[in-house]
């Protein structure tokens, strides 16, 4: 033990290992969705089904084959995003989630309701107050982030374009002490504050993972969304 010490092993998996903090990893082993873990809402003919045929990738398919179709994912567990109040008094000071995506006709993507990432209410759309969430910008169908604070927002966008949003990308949010990151294939893109200022409009919610695609009409209104992947995962040193 002596020579663990030493070079200080010990301590870093003491003080960075999360004990009893609840977390998410899903790489979708089973055949059909964990509904303790995972709930599905569809409108029309919006589907929400697991795939293997795209190996090696383990995924979920949210699927909208005709004009305002809509599939939702959204975890049942919430996990506590405050990066407005963690301090030296708070137990959690970090939320991670990160996840595997892709896009399949971005057209058809209502761009008014489409999201990624984290939410107060389960039912959140792009609109919705108090997300911390992917988007795509209607200008272009380019990525943005965007976080709202009780209707207050702030959108940046990524590096991402329109074309690139087909090919599979691992996304993330990370967010600490007065900041939320959006992270694109590990690459840090987009960070918001509140300070310095502007604030740039940071939620303190318990937020569920979330996950919404809908049809706007464009074209036969198909579109799909792929999700392999998933973490999410609170920290407590930062």
């Amino acid at each position: 033990m002596s020579g663990i010490d030493e070079i200080g092993r010990l301590q870093y998996l003491i003080k960075n290992t999360s004990i009893g903090v609840p977390y998410l990893i899903e790489t979708w082993q089973a055949a059909a969705i964990d509904a303790t873990v995972w709930t599905t809402v569809l409108t029309a003919g919006g589907t929400v089904t697991r795939s293997i045929a795209e190996e090696p990738y383990q995924k979920v398919i949210l699927d909208c084959v005709a004009t305002n179709d809509a599939a939702r994912l959204h975890t049942i567990h919430e996990w506590q995003l405050a990066p407005g109040i963690w301090d030296a008094n708070t137990f959690n000071k970090l939320l991670i989630m990160e996840w595997e995506a892709r896009l399949v006709d971005v057209d058809d993507i209502d761009e008014d309701e489409f999201l990624m990432g984290l939410t107060q209410i389960p039912l959140a759309i792009r609109t919705t107050d108090d997300i911390a969430v992917f988007i795509l910008n209607p200008a272009a169908d380019a990525l943005h982030a965007l976080t709202d604070n009780g209707g207050a927002e702030t959108s940046t966008a990524t590096s991402l374009v329109a074309a690139d949003l087909t090919n599979w990308h691992k996304y993330g949010i990370v967010a600490y002490r007065n900041v939320i990151e959006f992270w694109v294939d590990e690459v840090m893109e987009v960070r918001h504050t509140t300070v310095p200022a502007p604030d740039e409009d940071l939620p303190d919610i318990n937020a569920h993972g979330n996950f919404l695609i809908t049809t706007d009409g464009a074209g036969v209104g198909a579109a799909e969304l792929h999700i392999a992947t998933i973490s999410i995962r609170p920290g407590v040193v930062l």
